[in-house]
């Protein structure tokens, strides 16, 4: 007689949720755990559940946990993903996994490029302006989200959009402090260089985010503005555009518009890490890449530039012109073309604004004002300095703040003595 197979145990069958939630299926996973499809029985309403696990192992990670869960909580738009609830960890002292309940969307846009499926002009734009109506809030709410990429723009069948994962965000307020800081630990958390064991978890995320990082952010300049965003914006729309059925003979593998596959001078070739030259020769190099197709910036743009090593690191590059974008996207109309031109421009001043984007002739048609007036009343301000490392107990303190948002009966202990963290 056969001896009978051991069950395999779900994914699921050890989260520690309240019974208000009715775990569906597993819908994602990643290196921080995984992400089911649940039933809210009091809500009655189908809900995401982020189970994260090992919060505390690296604090840096931990602190890009709270910092999303921060500012998530103090948003409130329709195109900016929602949390809906944090559940009450079972021991709050010495808790180490969390659960997020957050809106559910039917896809995000990496998974749609990856479908044999192909999109209209109008669905396209649809969603491009959704995208930017979205980013339009963040911006108002003084934040900029920093790490704009497929895989963080949620897209329902209606083609609304909702922007996710503001781990690497950072809340700006010009009128304090007009000079963002890009200190060696900033840069570090933002571009994957790898601080702890999780070498290979964090170099993977810093090859997809690089695709999309505008070229102000690969050559450290320090006073960088909302542009950044656009950039990002841009990279995204020339996906999209993509998915038009006309355009698939010229790149059918759907890819990003600059694949780089290094980034000097954050991630250099180490058997070449102080030759300029050799980097600005690189078939791969992410700026060779970008000024593959917009052309190398002429001496206006480069002067703008606020460090003089960038200046002569720039001047080093191949001067070329670049590529008709016409001619990339031969089925996108001229105002399409006009407006993807206007996002991917190098000197992030003459790169257009969210509003003027908004205000463009190709959403002419489906421009909702009321919904573009929708911004944030207020600045957001985090109950925590995010410019300074946060060790194990301020971190935790933190979180049961945050859950007392949704839980005040909750006893949170005291806080934990002031103090600069080491």
């Amino acid at each position: 007689m056969a001896k009978p197979t051991a069950a395999i145990p779900r994914p699921h069958s050890d989260w520690q949720i309240p019974d208000r939630y009715e775990i569906r299926h597993l819908i994602g996973t990643g290196s921080y755990g995984h992400v089911c499809e649940a039933y809210d029985r009091k809500e009655k309403r189908v809900v995401a559940i982020k189970k994260i696990h090992r919060v505390f192992e690296d604090l840096i990670d931990c602190k890009r946990i709270l910092r999303e869960i921060a500012i998530l909580n103090r948003l409130n738009h329709d195109h900016i993903v929602k949390v809906l609830d944090i559940c009450v960890p079972q021991d709050v002292q010495k808790f180490d996994e969390l659960y997020l309940v957050l809106e559910i969307a039917d896809s995000d846009f990496k998974k749609l490029f990856r479908t044999p499926v192909y999109l209209s002009e109008l669905h396209i734009k649809t969603l491009l302006y959704n995208l930017i109506v979205g980013v339009k809030y963040v911006h108002s709410a003084g934040i900029y989200h920093r790490d704009l990429k497929p895989a963080n723009c949620l897209v329902n069948q209606d083609c609304s959009v909702k922007v996710c994962d503001f781990g690497l965000a950072r809340t700006v307020d010009k009128s304090v402090d007009p000079k963002l800081p890009n200190s060696p630990r900033d840069e570090q958390e933002m571009m994957g260089v790898p601080h702890t064991k999780n070498l290979k978890r964090q170099l993977t995320g810093h090859v997809v985010t690089r695709w999309y990082r505008a070229p102000e952010l690969i050559l450290l300049q320090e006073n960088y503005t909302d542009a950044i965003d656009v950039w990002s914006i841009g990279c995204i729309f020339a996906e999209l555009l993509n998915m038009m059925k006309e355009n698939v003979p010229y790149h059918s593998d759907r890819g990003p518009l600059f694949p780089g596959s290094s980034c000097f001078p954050l991630s250099p070739d180490q058997k070449h890490a102080t030759d300029y030259k050799f980097h600005t020769r690189g078939n791969r190099d992410q700026l060779n890449m970008i000024f593959n197709i917009i052309g190398t910036p002429g001496d206006e743009d480069i002067e703008a530039l606020e460090k003089e090593d960038a200046k002569r690191y720039i001047r080093i590059f191949h001067q070329r012109e670049g590529i008709n974008i016409a001619h990339r996207f031969p089925a996108a109309s001229p105002e399409a073309v006009d407006l993807l031109k206007r996002m991917l421009v190098f000197n992030p001043s003459k790169r257009v604004g969210i509003d003027e984007a908004l205000a463009h002739p190709l959403f002419k048609d489906i421009r909702n004002h009321n919904v573009e007036q929708m911004t944030a009343k207020e600045k957001v301000k985090l109950p925590f300095d995010d410019w300074e490392s946060m060790d194990e107990p301020q971190l935790r303190y933190a979180f049961l703040k945050e859950i007392n948002r949704y839980h005040p009966e909750v006893q949170i202990p005291d806080p934990p003595p002031k103090g600069k963290s080491k």
